[in-house]
């Protein structure tokens, strides 16, 4: 609250009439005198008395320092700057206002509201495919209705990701605190030790992890994963389970298909049906392989049986509550995906 000249000699007056405090009397004449302004608290009052004291005066003693160059026109002009180029850095924008970068960020922040936001990378999508993700959404949602969620449990969802034994190094996030520059480097192998795997996930169970060690093509898909899945499956997976996969070329082959006609009949998810570019739907990729990738690096393996021990046991210790509330999710997506009509929708998640 600010008091004008007027209200603040009369407080000085009738305090040092009562003897220098601030009593019950000299609020309720200060209501009466001022009815428009709200009586002042006595912290508000102290301190003006000990202003008038040291120096002699009601006023407020005049600021110090340069004026700011923070004007109007200058906050309109980098309101315009930044939704023009809302990914431009609050340094070059400083640079461009001819401003110190804490005055445009006190602009950007304060005075406009701003706040930076992280980029969410997502699977380039082509015109054709906001339909066919559409198209399989709509399915997939019925699908589900018509069977009830139990029809979940032997719906398995399969993907293969490489694991590296290097490791990952983002060069720009990566650094070594030090008085003097240590030079740490980062060797990497000309030919990189890496594994493939393989795994089917449905909301009662994962099959896996499969490994191998060479590109796979139809005759390494049905020999080396898909004879090893089958074998782990019981007659009632056998007899009721859903498979899916994506459009690849070894997965689609005649050979692959012909295989997985005899053992699930049209009970495949498949090129034709699931949507190509469509990782976002796919339990293994929306979720298993980011979670499996940050804890097996923690554990830093040196050797590559060491790497598929780390992932054998992280794909172990997943709860049937996880993968409940992963397929969950998965519904969510699915649904999410119908609103809107195919597109993007993690913003929504």
């Amino acid at each position: 609250m600010i008091l004008t000249t007027e209200e603040r000699v009369w407080i000085i007056e009738h305090v040092f009439r009562e003897s220098g405090r601030y009593t019950d009397v000299v609020r309720q004449h200060f209501s009466e005198k001022f009815p428009d302004t709200p009586v002042p608290h006595r912290n508000a009052v102290r301190n003006l008395l000990n202003k008038f004291r040291k120096t002699g005066s009601v006023h407020d003693a005049k600021r110090c320092g340069r004026k700011s160059k923070l004007t109007e026109e200058k906050i309109f002009e980098i309101s315009n700057s930044m939704h023009q180029s809302p990914r431009k850095s609050l340094r070059k924008l400083a640079s461009q206002q001819e401003l110190g970068l804490a005055t445009v960020h006190k602009a950007v922040r304060k005075s406009l509201g701003m706040f930076p936001y992280k980029i969410t990378a997502a699977q380039e999508l082509k015109p054709n495919d906001y339909e066919k993700r559409l198209s399989y959404c709509t399915w997939f949602k019925q699908f589900v209705e018509n069977n009830s969620n139990d029809v979940l449990d032997v719906t398995f969802f399969t993907d293969e990701a490489w694991f590296h034994l290097s490791g990952y190094i983002n060069s720009q996030n990566s650094r070594v605190w030090s008085s003097e520059n240590p030079h740490i480097l980062h060797e990497q192998p000309l030919h990189d030790v890496k594994v493939g795997v393989w795994v089917a996930i449905s909301r009662r169970r994962i099959v896996g992890p499969i490994f191998f060690f060479n590109t796979i093509n139809s005759e390494r898909y049905c020999s080396d994963i898909l004879y090893n899945f089958i074998g782990q499956l019981t007659s009632e997976e056998i007899n009721y389970s859903w498979f899916q996969q994506d459009g690849a070329t070894a997965h689609t082959s005649h050979i692959s298909m012909q295989l997985l006609k005899e053992i699930f009949g049209e009970r495949i998810i498949s090129k034709n049906l699931w949507p190509p570019r469509s990782p976002d739907l796919s339990p293994p990729d929306f979720y298993l392989w980011g979670a499996a990738k940050s804890t097996v690096y923690k554990r830093n393996p040196q050797t590559l049986g060491e790497l598929q021990l780390a992932i054998t046991t992280f794909i172990q210790s997943i709860t049937s509550e996880e993968l409940k509330a992963v397929f969950r999710n998965k519904l969510k997506r699915v649904q999410l995906c119908i609103d809107t009509n195919g597109n993007h929708f993690q913003h929504l998640l």
